[in-house]
């Protein structure tokens, strides 16, 4: 199969761009939040009709590498948090470091409540 079947979800994801990037200055968030779903479910519905003819876009072992590389992302976005907290805890007295301290602490708060739920749901359902 032509790696052209990926031009029109691509060309899809650079006009949704395109749409919020002009509404949302403007104001319109309707706008872009219908862009955005009516886009993904551009993207969805095309991939989908290919995978009912039976094409394979990813097989276990392109999903093991995503898997894989899902799980470093996190990690190395958890400790770069973690990091950001440290370095902010020294500025805790000007105003404007407060809100960003609060912000990345909740963040990383619930990144790994979520983490933690996700693993226990997994590990019970497999």
């Amino acid at each position: 199969m032509s790696k052209l079947v990926h031009l029109p979800p691509l060309v899809g994801v650079m006009t949704v761009g395109w749409i919020m990037g002009w509404a949302l200055p403007e104001g319109k968030v309707e706008v872009s939040v219908a862009v955005f779903v009516l886009g993904a479910f551009f993207i969805h519905t095309y991939y989908l009709i290919f995978e009912n003819r039976g094409h394979v876009f990813e097989d276990e072992r392109t999903k093991r590498i995503s898997e894989i590389a899902a799980v470093r992302t996190i990690q190395i976005v958890e400790v770069a948090l973690a990091i950001a907290m440290i370095a902010l805890t020294g500025k805790l007295s000007d105003p404007k470091f407060a809100g960003a301290f609060a912000a990345i602490g909740l963040t990383l708060a619930g990144m790994l409540f979520l983490h933690f739920i996700l693993r226990h749901y997994y590990a019970r359902v497999m």
